[in-house]
């Protein structure tokens, strides 16, 4: 099992990419495994960036794992995207994962843009698809029923894939086999988020290999600011996840802080 910080990219604390950064930097340093972060627009002010802050967090560590968890896809230039890509899994050395879903409707009907779930998802999937075939450092000639890239080689870099989305909707699933992992996310009906059980945690990876995705591949457990026990780590990991991403949502700047620095629940 490995374990990550979490946190959103906005409000007046987390909005500030200083802070951000400081967060990595502590966290690597209290033994976490990874540092990633919500990907919004439309947001309580101030707003960071986590592409612009992850290269900040990249050029500051030297182990942690880091990622946007998740990048709405449907609405990124796929070819835009797959540059950062590279380019911060340059960086890292190799520590960057790529989280991808379809992202949520306000930053989407905010700026006159479509948002209905079939164009999303159609857009989604299309979209991991050309991402990868333009860090495959193979010629591109892509003619798809959304995007199209004719005549483009890109040098070649790995960029491990999570997929992300509501579940037990089928949205976490669509890139499911151009993925090497999983992030899921329960609602709790009061606008919050939940986090799985571990016999959900089992079902979740049963569901994302019969969608294509690798038996071995990762599953990231995350949720409602939860704190899990040892005992209950040992619960998750053998129901398959891989990770935990515990998170500062909810939590003051000094509570994070202070989490970090205790060191995760080995």
């Amino acid at each position: 099992m490995r374990f990550a910080i979490y946190v959103p990219c906005y409000g007046e604390t987390y909005g500030d990419p200083a802070v951000l950064c400081s967060l990595a930097v502590e966290a690597e340093a209290a033994g976490w495994d990874g540092f990633f972060m919500w990907d919004h627009l439309v947001a309580e002010p101030l707003v960071a960036d986590p592409w612009v802050t992850l290269g900040a967090v990249a050029a500051r560590t030297s182990r942690i794992v880091l990622g946007p968890m998740i990048t709405p896809v449907p609405r990124r230039r796929p070819w835009k995207l797959a540059v950062e890509a590279s380019t911060l899994q340059r960086l890292s050395g190799g520590r960057l994962v790529l989280g991808v879903g379809m992202g949520v409707p306000r930053d989407y009907t905010s700026f006159g843009e479509v948002s209905d779930a079939r164009s999303r998802a159609a857009r989604l999937t299309e979209g991991v698809e050309l991402v990868q075939e333009l860090l495959s450092g193979e010629p591109v000639e892509h003619r798809g029923a959304v995007f199209e890239a004719s005549g483009v080689r890109f040098a070649a870099v790995d960029v491990p894939v999570w997929t992300s989305g509501i579940w037990p909707r089928k949205v976490p699933f669509l890139a499911a086999a151009r993925a090497s992992g999983l992030f899921p996310i329960i609602l709790d009906g009061s606008g919050g988020f939940a986090v799985a059980s571990p016999e959900q945690a089992a079902l979740m990876k049963a569901e994302f290999v019969a969608a294509g995705g690798p038996a071995d591949g990762d599953l990231a457990i995350w949720g409602g600011g939860a704190r899990p026990s040892v005992a209950q780590v040992s619960e998750f990991a053998d129901a398959g996840a891989t990770w935990l991403l515990l998170d500062g949502w909810k939590a003051s700047l000094g509570e994070l802080r202070s989490y970090i620095s205790a060191g995760p629940p080995r």
